[in-house]
């Protein structure tokens, strides 16, 4: 079995092995065209790792590149029929892996249910909080976020603030973990972070940078421009609300503590701490992960992922 990189010349192979062995339930659709994944992979958008006897493609890692903070999110691992599943498999996980960090500053998952969070474990990953499932109102269809230690390069983490969010039970295991920090670094005075596309929406007090996900119904709020963001935020949200998009996603820096407090009084919801999430020049920062509109946790959880849920929305908070 050979390891290789995908290029955009293999896309046509790549797209028939992918379906040959999925149909249209599959969460990436686009993997189906040739042209659509050359030009992915030719943009930087993902990276796909081949496994191959001879001739044959046994199975494809794919992956998502964040260029924005040099992230790669592990996605679908897929393999055709084989008699050495398992371990094909496991060759191409550890591949992207390896590549992620390699090449990129933070590396993660998605991790659905009890054994996906256990493999990621066993892996040498370990949890940064939980996503809901955008248009979801069940808590059962979180997936677990999954995070590798960061390798030591020169894109170097800060060592965050000591307050209320990184003095959190949840988010000090995580600050504990991470290796590589540096000192005497000050953390960025703007937030929302995120990739900000185009020029902005006007606002009464400000700009702010949304994108809307139709497949969802939600928006990510990538930045806010003005005297006072929080301010933005609220105004932006009443708007979002009355449009009928209750779902707002947005990520901050974690030494904003007094914009989380106040976030967290118009109905964000914290729900996972990204260590080294956020890149600007050589060095990385960590962030908190917040929610508007996120499934309500059962009070007596029932099942594996309610009781992560809840566990981690316990040790997250912070009033």
């Amino acid at each position: 079995m050979k390891l290789s990189l995908a290029q955009p010349k293999h896309s046509r192979r790549v797209s028939s092995f992918y379906k040959q062995v999925h149909d249209e339930s599959f969460a990436h659709p686009e993997m189906f065209d040739a042209q659509t994944v050359a030009e992915l992979i030719e943009n930087e958008e993902l990276a796909i790792v081949v496994a191959a006897h001879k001739s044959d493609v046994l199975g494809c890692g794919l992956a998502f590149i964040r260029p924005w903070n040099e992230s790669l999110e592990i996605g679908a691992i897929s393999v055709g029929k084989t008699d050495n599943r398992t371990e094909v498999g496991k060759a191409l996980f550890e591949a992207v892996r390896r590549l992620g960090t390699k090449n990129y500053g933070v590396v993660y998952f998605r991790a659905s249910g009890k054994q996906g969070f256990q493999r990621g474990r066993r892996l040498g990953a370990f949890c940064w909080g939980y996503r809901p499932r955008p248009g979801s109102d069940q808590i059962d269809e979180a997936e677990l976020i999954m995070g590798f230690p960061h390798p030591r390069s020169s894109k170097r983490r800060i060592i965050p603030p000591a307050n209320s969010i990184t003095q959190s039970p949840f988010a000090s295991r995580i600050v504990d973990k991470t290796e590589g920090a540096l000192k005497e670094v000050p953390y960025p005075k703007s937030f929302p972070v995120g990739c900000p596309r185009g020029t902005g929406a006007p606002v009464i007090s400000g700009r702010i940078w949304p994108t809307y996900h139709r497949a969802g119904n939600y928006i990510s709020i990538e930045n806010a421009a003005g005297a006072h963001p929080v301010e933005i935020i609220k105004e932006f949200r009443n708007k979002a609300r009355k449009k009928g998009v209750k779902d707002l996603r947005l990520t901050i820096p974690v030494n904003q503590e007094e914009a989380i407090i106040d976030l967290m009084g118009l109905g964000f919801r914290p729900v996972a701490y990204l260590p080294g999430w956020y890149l600007r020049g050589a060095h990385r920062f960590d962030c908190l992960k917040m929610i508007a509109g996120a499934p309500s946790v059962p009070q007596n959880p029932q099942n594996f992922t309610q009781r992560a849920v809840a566990r981690i929305d316990d040790e997250l908070s912070i009033v």
